[in-house]
C-alpha cells in the first residue's frame, strides 16, 4: 500500500513538474525579460490610449536594451499566439491571455525598439488591451518592483485561479 501511494505521488508530481516545465519560460526569453527589468531606467515607453486600444512606442538609446525588447516582444507574441501562459498567477495577463483571440496585434520594429498597436474587437478586449497597455508602462517604469506584484484585471470579480485561464482556441 506504501509503494503504491509512494508511486502514485511520484507520478503526480512528475506529471506537475513536467506541465508546469512547458509552460515555463525558456532560457532565452527569461534572458531577454530579465535584462529589460535590469535596465528598465534605460526604456522610454509612450503609450497613446485610442477608442479601440492603444498605440505604444517602447524604445531605448542603449543598443543591448533596444535589441532586448525587440526579441522579447516577438517571443511574447508567439508564445500567446500558441496557446501558452504568461505571468498565469497575474490577474491582469491571466485575462489578456484568456482573450488573446479578441485582439489584433500589430508590431513594428523602430531602430531603437518596437510600435505596438492593439485593437480590441469587443468592448472589453479594448479594456483589456489598455489594461495590458499600463501593466507594460508600470513594469517599464518600476523594473523589478512591478515584476515583483499581480496587477488587477478588468473584470472585476472574475475569478483568475493559479495557472490562469488557457485561452479559447
Amino acid at each position: 500500500m506504501k509503494t503504491a501511494l509512494l508511486l502514485c505521488t511520484a507520478a503526480l508530481f512528475a506529471a506537475s513538474t513536467s506541465q508546469s516545465h512547458a509552460q515555463g519560460m525558456p532560457p532565452e526569453a527569461r534572458e531577454k525579460i530579465h535584462h529589460l527589468f535590469d535596465n528598465h531606467t534605460k526604456v522610454k515607453r509612450t503609450v497613446t490610449v485610442t477608442d479601440t486600444g492603444y498605440t505604444a512606442l517602447t524604445e531605448s538609446d542603449d543598443a543591448a536594451t533596444a535589441a532586448a525588447l525587440k526579441a522579447h516582444v516577438k517571443q511574447m507574441s508567439a508564445r500567446l499566439k500558441s496557446g501558452l501562459m504568461v505571468r498565469r498567477w497575474d490577474p491582469a495577463f491571466a485575462e489578456y491571455a484568456e482573450h488573446y483571440d479578441e485582439m489584433e496585434h500589430r508590431y513594428e520594429p523602430t531602430d531603437k525598439g518596437m510600435k505596438a498597436t492593439v485593437t480590441g474587437k469587443t468592448p472589453l478586449a479594448i479594456k483589456i488591451a489598455q489594461n495590458h497597455a499600463k501593466v507594460i508602462s508600470d513594469f517599464a517604469a518600476k523594473g523589478w518592483e512591478a515584476h515583483d506584484r499581480n496587477h488587477p484585471a478588468v473584470e472585476s470579480g472574475k475569478d483568475h485561479a493559479p495557472g490562469g485561464p488557457r485561452r479559447k482556441k
